[in-house]
C-alpha cells in the first residue's frame, strides 16, 4: 500500500482516480482548498490537506511522508480575465510541487497534462496552419517540460495527456463534452462548426483515471502517454448520442466566418464580468484534425479504454437516472426526464 497526494482530488477526473486509488488499498491525501468539495462519499476516507497550489508551504506540507504524486490540479477553464493565471497556477505551480517531491523524496510523480498541449497540424478543410494555441495549453506545455527536466535529472515522473473527457461528473469547463451531450438532448445545441470533418478524440472519464493508475505503476520515467477512446467528429458524436437516448436532433451546419465574430464579443462581454465559454483560439483548435494514436498506452500500460458507445451509453444512463438527478446537485439534467420528443 501506497501513499499518494492526489492535488486536483475534487475536480472532475480526481474523484474518480481517488475512487480508484481507494480501492486498490492506496492511503490517498488531497491537497483541497476547501474540505468541503471532496465528495461525501470519500469523506473520512481521504486525508485532506488545506492549501493552495500557489503555496509552497502547503504543497510542502502534503506532499511530506508521499510515495507518490498525482498532480491534477490546475486552472482548466475555457478563458480567464488573467491569462497569466494559467502560467501561474498550472506551469508555476507544477514546478513548485516537482521541487516539493524531490525533497521529500517521493519515489512517483504522475502530471496529468491533456492532448491539447501537442502541436496541432492545421485545421482541416481550411487549408490553415495551426493558430495560436490556448493561454491553458502553452501552460501545459510548459508544465510538461518542467516535468521532462526532473526525469532528466533522474526523478521519477511519467506525463499523461487526456483527450476530450466525458462522463458522469459536474458539468464545468472541465466536463464540457458531457455538458454539450446534455444541451444537444434538451434542443439547446443545434449548431455545429464547419470543421471540414475534423475528428477529436473522446473518452470516459473511468478510462482516464484507469490510465492514470497504470502510468502511476507501469509509466517509463520521462514518457508521455494518450489517454484517450475514439476519434469521431462533434457530428458524430451527437449523432451517436441521439441514437443512443433516441432523441434526434436536426443539426444545423455554421461556416466558421460567421461564427468568429460572435467569438470575439464574448470576449469583449468578458471585459465586464461575463464569463465567455469559447474563444477564437479553442474556435481554431476544434477545427484541426486530431486523431489519437493510443498504441504507446495500450503497449507499455495494458490501457484498453472501453468503447465510445459503451460510454456514452453508461453516460446516458447517469444523466437519466437517478444518479443524476437533484441529489448529486446536477439540476442541469433534470430537463432529460422528460425524455424529449
Amino acid at each position: 500500500m501506497s501513499r499518494i497526494l492526489v492535488t486536483g482530488a475534487t475536480g472532475f477526473v480526481g474523484c474518480h482516480l481517488c475512487r480508484r486509488l481507494l480501492a486498490a488499498g492506496h492511503q490517498v491525501v488531497a491537497l483541497v482548498r476547501d474540505e468541503q468539495r471532496i465528495p461525501a462519499n470519500l469523506r473520512g476516507q481521504i486525508a485532506a490537506v488545506r492549501g493552495d497550489l500557489t503555496d509552497d508551504t502547503s504543497l510542502r506540507r502534503a506532499v511530506r511522508g508521499c510515495d507518490a504524486v498525482c498532480h491534477l490540479g490546475a486552472l482548466a477553464t475555457a478563458w480567464d480575465p488573467d491569462p497569466l493565471a494559467y502560467l501561474r497556477l498550472n506551469a508555476g505551480a507544477t514546478g513548485s510541487l516537482l521541487e516539493a517531491a524531490k525533497d521529500a523524496g517521493v519515489s512517483r510523480f504522475v502530471h496529468i497534462s491533456t492532448i491539447a498541449a501537442v502541436p496541432g497540424t492545421g485545421t482541416r478543410g481550411h487549408g490553415t496552419a495551426p493558430g495560436s494555441p490556448t493561454p491553458y495549453a502553452v501552460s501545459k506545455r510548459i508544465s510538461e517540460a518542467l516535468v521532462r527536466q526532473y526525469a532528466a535529472a533522474g526523478g521519477n515522473a511519467v506525463i499523461v495527456r487526456p483527450a476530450r473527457v466525458y462522463g458522469p461528473g459536474p458539468c464545468n469547463d472541465a466536463n464540457g463534452a458531457t455538458r454539450m451531450m446534455a444541451l444537444y438532448l434538451t434542443g439547446r445545441f443545434r449548431f455545429v462548426l464547419r470543421d471540414g470533418g475534423a475528428r477529436g478524440n473522446y473518452v470516459h472519464v473511468d478510462d482516464v483515471a484507469r490510465g492514470i493508475e497504470l502510468a502511476l505503476v507501469r509509466g517509463r520515467s520521462g514518457a508521455a502517454y494518450p489517454l484517450g477512446g475514439q476519434d469521431i467528429t462533434l457530428r458524430g458524436l451527437l449523432e451517436t448520442v441521439g441514437e443512443i437516448a433516441g432523441v434526434q436532433r436536426r443539426m444545423l451546419t455554421v461556416p466558421v466566418p460567421l461564427v468568429m465574430p460572435w467569438v470575439h464579443l464574448g470576449l469583449v462581454a468578458g471585459r465586464v464580468g461575463l464569463r465567455p465559454r469559447l474563444t477564437p483560439a479553442w474556435v481554431r483548435y476544434f477545427l484541426e484534425d486530431r486523431p489519437l494514436d493510443l498504441d504507446p498506452s495500450r503497449r507499455e500500460l495494458g490501457y484498453a479504454p472501453r468503447s465510445l458507445r459503451q460510454g456514452l451509453s453508461e453516460t446516458l444512463h447517469w444523466m437519466m437516472g437517478s444518479e443524476g438527478g437533484e441529489r448529486n446537485g446536477h439540476r442541469f439534467y433534470e430537463h432529460l426526464a422528460a425524455r424529449p420528443n
